[in-house]
């Protein structure tokens, strides 16, 4: 499909959407994140996922106190995909922020990476590159990536994400007619997990390209596993991921007369790397087999065979910290070929 091209203004309108649920004692950061744009907002909209702490309570004396900040309380909990895509529907600008209710932009998000997107009017989003912090917002590292140019066109796009999600995080400024053009997060209003990465794989497929800053422009909050929550919803996350190949990568690869086998062997990647789960405390003997299963409809190999066989004799512990060792490597080699810039 060809890259949709449009007449963008010299100084777009722009909202900051942010959705939350039960993160009351960060969501005063991140509205105040958005408040202290250098450049001018439009519209600032808090959408509540029906949460049961005291977020209600906390986003009436932010309104109080901000009266252009637009809160609204969802009646049910609609899922992180439900509630987000009828957020980014509600504005009537040109630009949408998609900002976590824990995480924080930092004063030049808007003002950079809405230049890129007047630059490049056929881009459908902008993203940059991000600290990762704590739940006390200690920067643990910087997020980013190896890529210099500023514009990926839609099929640079494809292949790209054929690795995975390649965004620093789900921090993103959206071009509106972008996010109608794939209807939202619609079409995956089930899934919790890699719905982020289901919406840029599904735009470049509808021909939007993306521009990319590499400066610090935001900050992406990441939990410790201390109660093995994120090892519970990982079953989810291998069935999320499939289906993201076997639903738009691969039929569109096919279309295109592109070669599937480096796909494949991305998904036979991905089940080794999540098989490290295994070994969770949180997983019971039948959701542990069923999640083996998953593992192996998403991609079988014989390095699966031998990472199920670690995890089941204790070793995952040394997988674990090969992998940290790798993520460490892979992010000092980034910072020294290619540095990240404070906004």
């Amino acid at each position: 499909m060809e890259s949709p091209t449009k007449t963008v203004p010299s100084r777009p309108s722009v909202a900051i959407c942010i959705g939350t649920y039960n993160q009351a004692q960060y969501i005063r950061g991140s509205v105040e994140s958005a408040l202290a744009q250098t450049y001018p907002i439009q519209e600032i909209w808090v959408s509540d996922d029906a949460s049961t702490d005291g977020t209600d309570a906390v986003m009436h004396d932010i309104c109080a106190e901000y009266p252009n900040v637009r809160y609204y309380r969802q009646p049910v909990n609609l899922g992180l995909p439900g509630n987000i895509s009828w957020l980014l529907s509600q504005p009537q600008t040109e630009l949408i922020v998609r900002l976590d209710s824990d995480d924080r932009l930092e004063p030049e998000y808007v003002s950079e990476l809405s230049k890129l997107m007047v630059q490049y009017p056929q881009a459908g989003y902008a993203h940059c590159d991000v600290n990762q912090i704590d739940g006390e917002g200690r920067v643990q590292r910087v997020r980013r990536l190896m890529r210099t140019a500023p514009y990926e066109s839609p099929e640079e796009a494809l292949k790209a994400n054929a690795r995975g999600y390649r965004t620093a995080a789900n921090c993103i400024l959206y071009r509106a007619q972008a996010l109608r053009d794939v209807d939202y997060y619609n079409s995956t209003l089930t899934w919790r997990f890699c719905e982020d990465w289901s919406m840029i794989v599904r735009l470049a497929i509808r021909g939007w390209g993306n521009v990319y800053c590499p400066k610090v422009l935001s900050n992406y909050r990441v939990w410790d596993d201390g109660k093995g929550v994120r090892a519970s919803r990982k079953m989810s996350e291998v069935r999320e991921t499939a289906e993201i190949y076997n639903k738009f990568m691969i039929p569109e690869f096919q279309a295109r007369g592109w070669n599937t086998q480096e796909l494949k062997k991305n998904m036979r990647i991905k089940a080794v790397r999540f098989a490290d789960v295994i070994d969770s405390p949180r997983l019971s003997q039948e959701e542990r087999q069923e999640y083996k299963r998953l593992l192996r409809a998403l991609g079988d190999s014989s390095q699966l065979s031998i990472a199920i066989w670690m995890a089941e004799h204790g070793l995952n512990p040394l997988v674990r910290f090969w992998a940290s060792i790798r993520i460490g490597s892979r992010d000092l080699a980034k910072r020294i070929l290619r540095p990240s810039v404070r906004a």
